[in-house]
């Protein structure tokens, strides 16, 4: 579906709409200019912390140095996958 073959910088953090709706996904990811919304993450590699207090959206975030996969489930979830 998307797929990143060479390191770039990952931001990883909650989708707050979640709390309001759950059939949104808890997720979001972005890189490379893209929003996804996804599922699950898994990531083969570590993190560092960003925080963002002035932000009205989110107040910090994970962010990576990575390559990156988003594919779909066999329940049509997104899955994003960090190497």
């Amino acid at each position: 579906m998307f797929n990143i073959n060479k390191k770039i910088e990952i931001i990883f953090h909650f989708n707050k709409k979640y709390l309001e709706d759950n059939t949104i996904p808890m997720w979001i990811i972005k890189a490379k200019g893209e929003t996804f919304y996804v599922h699950h993450l898994v990531s083969m590699i570590g993190f560092s912390t960003k925080e963002t207090p002035e932000n009205p959206h989110t107040k910090g975030s994970l962010k990576f140095k990575g390559k990156l996969k988003i594919e779909s489930n066999e329940k049509g979830e997104l899955i994003a996958i960090i190497t």
